[in-house]
């Protein structure tokens, strides 16, 4: 597809943005902007669009003016045509210069398959939990669209470094449309602070991980430093597929949830936003208001009549259908209240492609209802579909006596906060919300209710029809109007000024990195594959810790007399991820690694030793034909020098009374946990849990470690906990002994060697890297498989990058890795993709 957006400097701004750096950049979808063409020439009219959601920014605007601080705003300029380049060039300069605005041009087709076709069609339903039933009933997502939201997300960062690569201290992006934007940033803008905030809800991972790129845009979020839920509900749901689909581990941090990734703390964030009290309060007694009220009034035939009023948008998580079926119900049970009341329900259209004909439905019922209930003095349902003004909202508030809103799942709602200031203190401001409903905990005089329940809705409504008559009686009970006062205080001390300003408080407070001071990664390297786009890569490299090219260790491979070759086999050599683990486990090495050994060991100056967790039956079966190949078993409890078909003890003789003990710990908690196993080894006993429930898993790895440690503490034995498995082992065994035994024992009667390549990818691996970084005399190369934080010098991505390297060596072809990886590799790029921290096996 054809690049989306040309570079910002075309536009003659380029002065102007400069100004940015140092100033809060605030990116999302679509600009806050109203654009009208002028009519009658080619100029435009531009103001605020103060009804716009991200204009509850309002506030905020406000507050970092008074404090000297300007705000950036980029996005897409909403607009119906497509506009000619030169006059992209003339509305950008006039956008910046009159609102600090940068808009990101973007074709309408692609806006409308990004749009209508990516965030509404796929993303809005299975954030809402809604099954996903594609156009046309195929079973499969469209990939297409998937490209299509790369690319937008892609041309947002462009147009963000492009201009703003200079002094830019905080980055705040907003919602579902650009989930892989933080991540695009990071690895240009490294030591930027970017806040991320979710408005939608974010379903369960047993909704989430149906998404094909459910890996990619948890990855993408997780570029950012701290991100923004508006319910624990939503944050705790996102840290389950964190830990389901990525492996990693929440943390309680200083009373904040965090997850590590990469090497870097992300902080997650719940706070529901509010709305800007001021705008309601001043608006609520304006003329404008009055006279729509009174027309209201008339025109719906409210005169003494309990007002069930609601604004929704036509969407069908908005669960209106279920409303009206729930005010049917009432008027079927209670039909001495039928001339008492009154549903005035309007609905707001909205493009979305979660379910055709949501429009239709909604008027049947409506229709039906009328039809069924009407009477010559009482409609019981007033409907009105279309766009409702800022005015008409505040005029419907003070019409209703009871706000009405039975979403099915609802993210951002900000309805009743408005209800409540706009009804202001002489009314009750009396709620039916739907459980579902984020901030329905939050109000006091809320009724909360299932709205799948229609029968106790309809007792609620009941309720409260006979509450309305004692109010117009002057009967409101005392309790209710300060509940009305109290829900007043609560909206007005949590408006959007103030989350804005709590969030960017944490923002500010963020220091990016954790670690040392980065440097930018130079993206020379994209992987590429059919229907997966470009691969996120890693986010940044660290000082001191640089990914090895052939040209780093070729000519200290060639100078060298006495190379030895330490590697760990399972994630090394051969890929672990979750399909190849199984595979590995019970399959012999492929063919490329036993040729790339038996080659590599052939060459008399050059020894090479697998050190592993593994068996030693095991590793004798898979390394049978490698008679050159020195092999340690159990972490070196067994080792094989190479030549050798003899192998001996690490240690001459273990005590293993404490085998029994652990055993029946470890055997009780297997019983209790599906899918996890125990393995027994010589010298160790491995509890592996892996393909168990994770949080169950760990959580159960916690508790069996904690008696174990107790139970065991008078044996000379050490409990060991890793990625997805937990170890009893005897004291002493390590792979850091194994290679000071096996260096002394090999180079016993030569010198030592002057050459030592040293890999491996998890915690059983650092403290070789360790050891071997301390033999001074020789040129040492460490390298862990997969970016992580590790004691080894270098990294290299995957193990197909550890066996290109090692073919590499023993030749005089001294060009760099292709560029391209092979499907193989790309698929352990993949499952290594999600990992944080250090992973491990036993």
């Amino acid at each position: 597809m054809s690049e989306l957006i040309m570079d910002l400097s075309d536009y003659g701004i380029d002065e102007q943005l400069s100004e940015a750096s140092g100033s809060l950049i605030v990116v999302m979808y679509r600009l806050p902007i109203i654009a009208k063409r002028i009519e009658g020439s080619k100029e435009w009219d531009f103001t605020f669009d103060n009804d716009a959601l991200y204009m509850t920014f309002e506030g905020l605007n406000e507050s970092l003016q008074e404090k000297g601080k300007k705000v950036t705003w980029v996005g897409v300029l909403n607009l119906d045509e497509e506009i000619a380049e030169d006059e992209q060039r003339l509305i950008s300069k006039q956008l910046w210069e009159s609102f600090r605005c940068a808009p990101v041009w973007i074709p309408r087709r692609t806006i409308d398959l990004f749009y209508k076709g990516f965030c509404k069609g796929v993303l809005w339903p299975v954030f809402h939990m809604v099954n996903y039933i594609p156009e046309g009933g195929e079973s499969t997502y469209d990939e297409a669209l998937w490209h299509v939201y790369m690319i937008v997300n892609r041309k947002f960062k462009e147009a963000i470094v492009g201009r703003f690569h200079e002094g830019v201290d905080s980055i705040w992006i907003h919602d579902y449309h650009l989930m892989l934007l933080p991540s695009m940033l990071r690895r240009d803008l490294d030591r930027c602070r970017i806040g991320f905030f979710l408005h939608t809800p974010w379903p369960s991972s047993e909704m989430y991980r149906n998404l094909p790129w459910r890996v990619q845009l948890l990855e993408g979020m997780l570029g950012s430093s701290i991100l923004g839920f508006h319910l624990f509900d939503y944050a705790r749901h996102f840290l389950s597929a964190c830990v389901r689909l990525l492996d990693l581990e929440q943390k309680l941090t200083r009373g904040a949830l965090t997850v590590e990734h990469h090497g870097r703390i992300i902080t997650l964030r719940v706070s529901h936003i509010g709305i800007h009290p001021e705008r309601f309060q001043r608006n609520r007694e304006n003329e404008e208001v009055n006279k729509l009220c009174k027309a209201m009034a008339q025109q719906y035939q409210v005169m003494d009549k309990c007002v069930f009023g609601a604004i929704d948008d036509l969407d069908i998580i908005k669960g209106i259908t279920l409303k009206l079926l729930a005010f049917e119900e009432f008027l079927r049970a209670y039909p001495g209240l039928r001339s008492k009341v009154k549903l005035v329900q309007f609905v707001v259209p909205r493009p979305s492609a979660v379910k055709k004909g949501i429009r239709e439905e909604i008027e049947s019922h409506v229709n039906r209802i009328n039809e069924k209930y009407s009477t010559p003095e009482n409609k019981p349902v007033e409907y009105r579909a279309g766009a409702v003004s800022f005015n008409e909202r505040i005029a419907l508030y003070r019409l209703t006596d009871v706000l009405t809103l039975t979403p099915i799942r609802d993210g951002l709602n900000l309805v009743p906060y408005e209800y409540i200031l706009s009804s202001g203190k002489t009314q009750p401001g009396r709620m039916i919300l739907s459980e579902c409903t984020g901030c329905s905990r939050a109000l006091s005089l809320a009724v909360r209710v299932n709205p799948f329940d229609k029968r106790t809705v309809a007792d609620v409504m009941k309720i409260f029809v006979t509450a309305c008559e004692a109010d117009k009686k002057s009967e409101a009970q005392t309790d209710d109007k300060l509940r009305q006062k109290a829900n007043i205080s609560y909206v007005t001390e949590h408006s959007t000024r103030d989350w804005a300003e709590s969030f960017l408080r944490d923002v500010e407070k963020v220091y990016e990195p954790s670690r040392p001071v980065p440097k930018i990664v130079r993206r020379t390297n994209i992987v590429k594959c059919r229907g997966l786009g470009r691969m996120i890569q890693p986010l940044f490299e660290f000082e001191g810790f640089d990914h090895l090219e052939i040209d780093t260790i070729f000519s200290a491979y060639k100078e060298s007399q006495r190379r030895l070759f330490l590697m760990d086999y399972d994630g090394t050599l051969e890929a672990t991820g979750s399909n190849e683990q199984v595979k590995a486990w019970s399959s012999p090495p492929s063919e490329r690694v036993l040729m790339t050994l038996s080659k590599l060991s052939s060459n008399p100056k050059d020894v090479v030793c697998i050190l592993s967790g593994r068996s030693r039956s095991t590793m004798e079966e898979k390394f049978s034909s490698l008679k050159e190949v020195g092999l340690a078993a159990e972490h070196g409890f067994y080792y094989r020098l190479p030549g050798s078909t003899e192998w001996h003890l690490q240690m001459a003789s273990a005590d293993n009374s404490w085998k029994e003990p652990a055993r029946e710990i470890m055997g009780a908690y297997t019983e209790r946990t599906d899918g996890s196993f125990l393995e027994e080894k010589e010298s160790a006993l491995v509890w592996h849990y892996k393909k168990a429930d994770p949080e169950f898993g760990r959580s159960q790895a916690k508790e069996m470690h904690e008696n174990l440690d107790s139970v065991l503490n008078v044996f000379d034995v050490e409990v060991l906990s890793g990625y997805g498995w937990l170890q009893v082992r005897l004291q002493g065994v390590s792979k850091k002994n194994m290679v000071k035994k096996f260096i002394s024992e090999q180079y016993k009667d030569t010198e030592q060697p002057d050459f030592i390549f040293c890999a491996g990818d998890d915690v059983t691996d650092e403290d070789m890297f360790s050891v071997v970084s301390s033999y001074k005399h020789a040129r040492i190369f460490t390298c862990v498989v997969g970016m992580k934080p590790s004691a080894a010098r270098y990294y290299l991505r995957n193990n197909e990058e550890v066996l290109n390297l090692l073919a590499k060596i023993q030749g005089s072809n001294r060009t760099g890795f292709t560029d391209t990886a092979s499907r193989s590799g790309f698929r352990t790029m993949l499952s290594d993709i999600g990992r944080t921290g250090l992973t491990s096996r036993p």
